[in-house]
């Protein structure tokens, strides 16, 4: 489970979530793909996801050790 934060404030993971789908719902994006970025937002592998998501306003934190916290 990931650490989430808007506009620098920790926040549940449920509420980043709507952010997220709300602001892929907007820009376009079909919520098969906002489903896909969004899991591997929370993988180590994640970096071009986490950056995709970065651009709702949403940061996610990685661990020391690249994994999610």
């Amino acid at each position: 489970m990931g650490t989430y934060f808007v506009k620098d404030h920790a926040v549940p993971e449920p509420q980043a979530a709507t952010l997220w789908f709300t602001y892929a719902g907007n820009h376009g994006i079909e919520i098969s793909r906002a489903i896909n970025i969004w899991e591997d937002a929370a993988t180590d592998a994640g970096t071009e996801s986490r950056d995709i998501v970065e651009r709702a306003g949403i940061r996610i934190e990685c661990n020391v050790a690249g994994s999610i916290k």
